[in-house]
């Protein structure tokens, strides 16, 4: 017998099932069965039955699919555990098919589709196949039934023949088919059957399950238990859009019997209206409890209506509070805005009710996906009294298992160039290090190798042979890491062995470091040409078990998810076995197929004792005190259909079809009927680019017409509505501004910012640090920026940015640095007498090159930059070899120390192929100084060469004396910051008028400028962010004196 049980709350529903479960059947450790539309709703009954008897056990949940197919495998003999008419198997059933010409070429329509297309194209087609035949067996039985008894005019009916004809025949229908006639036939045993089958809050339910449940509950106790909207009879109710397409065709008469009721529940409730229609027509036991919230709240109002079938606008206007938070529209840029407004409104509603907890609030998101990630930097964030216990009731692996990312990169490496950015991505692996022994410290230094070797793409000469491009093999991965490799075996010499040239950028220790890399660059190299073969599905799922085993060393915390993926790759494995398919694959389908696999979305807890985060489709109708929307968009929600052209249903729509526009509109039907106490709604209603005005989803812009009309107020849905700033730091959630608040301390702007001056870095100075060795170039980095040094040697503050964004593409043309070290080379190169030749040679195997004519070209203008300096230095370096000479004195308290090279009779001997600037004229003046201070050393002079001549630096008899106040700086500025600043200070000395005028030009910068100005490094802008605007006062220019007044002298009367 079936009993039809409806309720408008599902609380009573569950009492109901409680209530029947009480009377227990005959074999008590035989399962209760009990049929639920998602893993959430058993959950949440699971909880219900335990609150009131204080165990729930012994009950098997079933989806409804696996319910059908259990009593299949009950009553009837040799049905198998797997249904091989599901669409995944059928996608594997059909690719085969499509990839038959012989049959595409009679069927026009189905070969113009398919022309000209690729194997992932026909595997595309499949997968919608799949899924719409699966639809079919379910919504047009009929048709299927036809299609196998006679010839089908359609290509899709013809498909389906070819299918039959080659495999499995045993769909859903046959074995119902089978089923009807044993029970008719009295053949199947008692007992067989469940004694008593329950199914609870099904929709979208199809004529043919319905059939099969009304058939079943001839033989045994069948309980529907149907979550019903409303008392009264709303089968027949029509929306406005119906009654107006009604009246255009049929006339005035036609509105003598058409029945509006409701607007929510006649416009969004099709699905459910066309359920009961099927249900009262079912020969059933029927029980109903209605209960009518109140008319208190606006939200009560609203539902009331429902349970009652009113018509708001035929009702008289409720008498509501003023500040009736029941429901509330908030408008915000972006779903980032979305979660964080959200979750300052939860600490709100928290603060307002303490009656209210985390686990009373439930949060519904039709693309969970594109928040999940933003929910666990909001929520997983927050610390203190702002924490608010969360979690996602689904997920799928790709969102939350880096190990999962990882291994679809590695999927992914034949459709690339296998560039500097694919290898980092894998570098950047916790888990991928410990397989090849690499530590992070271990990778930093490999991103720096990379690019210091200047390697962009691909594997080695040979390949960029075969792809016909012309392109250094300098720049690929083995052209690089060999060149690498015999420097640590040769070292540095630079000189070209059998046409490599080994570089050593580090120490001989990190060789074996060297080799774990290269190791893996290997085995990415051999995974690369693996994924270009073809292969069978069996064999392809073992190679995706093989790259998990090569390429990851998983800890413990990981190991879920590797358990995860292999279940995942496991199932398609199946559903390929199920579906008979053994022909061939390419790449592209085996990754489309395995990326939708993994991509699946899996339900989590859903009742976790935190906030839920979860879709509309898992858990809409479960109640909750306080009910959220997010990502209510009118782009988004309700959703479109996927095979729209391809599904033939949508030709001839039925009485019972579920499309996902009416499926989407009944569950926020479900949601605003399951509200106990509030509904939250956001959406993004204002583009984060320009502001422009976004519309929400349709069904909200019902509701909030339904609110105005039912409360006669135009603008009581524009009262309820609170529209947030772009930013989180917004003056506005300060300041007072109606429905604005904010509890995120960090984004409170400082009193400080309106009333004062930005507060200096260092209210105190440091503590001098203890005396020791100071060598040359530390002093000299030192007064090369004073404000780094204090911050990041004694601060550990970086501000530079790392290696970010590594090269894809070989070069062009040289950028500033490489071109001014390539100077630098060919200068080398010409004191050491290489010839020009020998030199573009060695710099293009050196990767410093662009490839082809460009680095040609670049080698030759570097060579003519470097003729002038040349011409210049030659006359010093032919008169007697300079030696290489180490000096110390101790100055304040530190051993000041360098080694100095070329000195000679005529002094020292520097020069520069950069034009000459403040650090070149520091780096100079110090080893000048400190040459100075060595009574041994054979003259006291300098010679700095650059290309528009020599500056001879004359000798310092109070040499100790000056590097004795660079040193007092140097620890002056290790304590406090000290403004000194290079470019600034050599352009005041360099004035001949207004001084301090020409610093501030190069301090300050301008637009026309061909570099930024000195105050936008942000060593300095940090150190000085309290007066920027006059850290050019009296001790900097005080410092620029004592620091460069004698060597710009000196180079006043060099040039003039």
């Amino acid at each position: 017998m079936l009993h039809l049980h409806h309720a408008n709350r599902l609380e009573d529903l569950a009492e109901e099932l409680r209530r029947n479960l009480e009377t227990p059947i005959s074999e008590v450790l035989t399962p209760e069965i009990i049929a639920v539309p998602s893993t959430a709703i058993s959950e949440w009954l699971t909880i219900c039955i335990a609150a009131e008897t204080g165990i729930s056990a012994n009950i098997r949940w079933l989806l409804p699919a696996r319910l059908l197919w259990q009593i299949f495998r009950d009553a009837l003999d040799e049905v198998p555990d797997s249904n091989a008419f599901s669409a995944d198997a059928l996608a594997w059933r059909v690719l085969p098919v499509l990839d038959d010409s012989t049959f595409t070429s009679r069927h026009s329509a189905l070969s113009r589709y398919l022309k000209d297309s690729s194997e992932l194209h026909r595997w595309q087609l499949a997968r919608q196949m799949g899924r719409l035949y699966e639809q079919y067996l379910v919504f047009r039985p009929d048709w299927v039934l036809d299609w196998e008894s006679s010839e089908a005019a359609h290509w899709q009916g013809a498909l389906w023949q070819r299918l039959i004809s080659q495999g499995d025949t045993r769909h859903w229908l046959r074995w119902r088919d089978e089923l009807f006639e044993r029970l008719h036939a009295g053949s199947i045993d008692e007992g067989v059957l469940p004694e008593r089958l329950s199914l609870f809050a099904l929709t979208g339910l199809s004529p043919a399950f319905l059939e099969l449940v009304a058939t079943v509950a001839r033989y045994t106790q069948v309980h529907l238990y149907h979550l019903n909207f409303s008392e009264g009879y709303w089968a027949e109710i029509v929306s406005d859009r119906e009654r107006a397409r009604l009246l255009a065709l049929q006339g005035e008469q036609a509105d003598a019997y058409l029945d509006q009721g409701n607007r929510l529940l006649a416009s969004m409730g099709r699905l459910g209206r066309e359920t009961l229609v099927q249900l009262i027509g079912m020969e059933a036991i029927e029980s109903e409890t209605y209960q009518a919230p109140g008319r208190s709240t606006l939200l009560g109002v609203i539902q009331t209506d429902l349970v009652e079938l009113l018509d708001s606008r035929q009702a008289a206007p409720p008498e509501l509070d003023t500040d009736d938070h029941s429901i509330e529209v908030h408008v915000c840029h972006g779903p980032m805005r979305e979660v964080e407004v959200l979750h300052d409104q939860l600490l709100d509603a928290f603060a307002r009710d303490p009656s209210l907890t985390p686990a009373d609030v439930r949060v519904f998101i039709p693309r969970l996906g594109d928040y999940a990630p933003l929910i666990e930097s909001v929520f997983g964030s927050a610390t203190g009294t702002r924490h608010v216990p969360f979690a996602l009731a689904e997920h799928a692996l790709t969102e939350q298992s880096a190990l999962v990312q990882g291994f679809l990169t590695l999927l992914r490496l034949p459709q690339g160039r296998l560039d500097a950015r694919e290898i980092d991505a894998l570098l950047d692996l916790p888990m991928l290090q410990r397989r090849f022994s690499l530590t992070q410290t271990d990778v930093e230094q490999i991103l720096k190798w990379i690019e210091t070797l200047g390697i962009h793409w691909g594997v080695d000469a040979k390949e960029l042979q075969s792809m016909s491009v012309s392109v250094n093999p300098e720049h690929t991965w083995r052209g690089g890491t060999d060149r690498l490799l015999m420097g640590f075996a040769l070292g540095d010499t630079g000189s070209v062995y059998k046409g490599y040239l080994p570089v050593l950028p580090g120490d001989s220790s990190l060789a074996d470091m060297v080799g774990r890399w290269r190791g893996f660059l290997e085995q990415v190299i051999t995974l690369r040409q693996t994924l270009s073969g073809v292969y069978s599905l069996s064999r392809w799922i073992a190679i995706c078990h093989q790259i998990v085993d090569r390429f990851f060393a998983p800890d413990e915390s990981e190991m879920d998810n590797v358990v995860r993926l292999r279940q995942r790759l496991a199932g398609l494995a199946s559903d390929g076995l199920i579906g008979g398919f053994v022909g061939p694959l390419s790449l592209p389908v085996l990754r489309d197929a395995v990326e939708r696999r993994i991509g699946e979305v899996v339900g989590g807890r859903f009742m976790s004792g935190g906030v839920t985060f979860a879709t509309l489709a898992h858990g809409r109708c479960i109640p909750a005190r306080l009910i959220c929307l997010l990502g209510m968009n009118g782009d988004h929600f309700p959703g479109r259909e996927s095979t729209q052209g391809l599904d033939q249903m949508s030709l001839e729509p039925r009485v019972g079809d579920r499309l996902r526009r009416d499926e989407d509109r009944l569950a926020f039907l479900e949601v605003l009927s399951s509200a106990r106490s509030s509904l939250y709604i956001s959406y993004t209603g204002a583009s984060a680019r320009d502001d422009t005005v976004q519309p929400p989803s349709i069904v909200i812009s019902e509701l909030l017409e339904e609110i105005d009309a039912l409360t006669r107020d135009p603008n009581r849905s524009e009262k309820l509505t609170v529209r947030h700033p772009l930013q989180p730091f917004s003056e506005r959630y300060f300041d007072g501004s109606a429905g604005l608040f904010s509890y995120a301390e960090e984004m409170v702007p400082p009193e400080t910012v309106f009333t004062q001056d930005t507060p200096p870095l260092f209210e105190v100075a440091l503590d001098l640090p203890e005396p020791g060795d100071l060598p040359l170039d530390r002093l000299v980095d030192f007064l090369a920026n004073p404000a780094r040094a204090l911050l990041k040697g004694r601060l550990n503050i970086t501000l530079e940015p790392g290696v970010d964004l590594l090269s894809i593409r070989e070069p062009m043309a040289l950028d500033p640095r490489g071109r001014r070290a390539l100077e630098r080379d060919a200068l080398d190169a010409k004191l050491s007498e290489e010839e020009l030749v020998l030199f573009i040679e060695r710099a293009r195997l050196g990767g410093a090159l662009p490839s082809g004519t460009p680095g040609v070209l670049a080698a030759q203008q570097a060579w003519t930059q470097a003729t002038p300096v040349i011409t210049h230095l030659a006359p010093l370096l032919d008169k007697e070899p300079g030696q290489t000479v180490a000096v110390e004195t101790s100055l304040e308290g530190w051993r000041l120390n360098g080694v100095l090279e070329n000195v000679g009779p005529n002094g020292q001997v520097l020069w520069s192929v950069d034009a000459l600037s403040p650090w070149v004229m520091l780096r100079a003046w110090c080893a000048h100084l400190l040459l100075n201070c060595d009574p041994a050393a054979p003259s006291h002079q300098t010679h700095l060469v650059d290309a528009a001549g020599v500056i001879l630096f004359s000798p310092q008899e109070d040499a100790v004396a000056k590097l004795g106040r660079l040193v007092e700086v140097f620890r002056e500025g290790l304590c406090r910051p000290v403004p000194f600043f290079p470019r600034s200070a050599w352009a005041y000395m360099s004035a001949a008028k207004t001084p301090l005028a020409n610093a501030y030009r190069t301090w300050a910068g301008s637009e026309h400028a061909s570099a930024p100005g000195e105050s936008a490094d942000p060593f300095f802008a940090l150190a000085f962010r309290d007066r920027l605007d006059t850290a050019l006062d009296s001790e900097f220019e005080s410092l620029a004196l004592q620091i460069f007044e004698t060597p710009a002298q000196m180079v006043k009367e060099a040039r003039g």
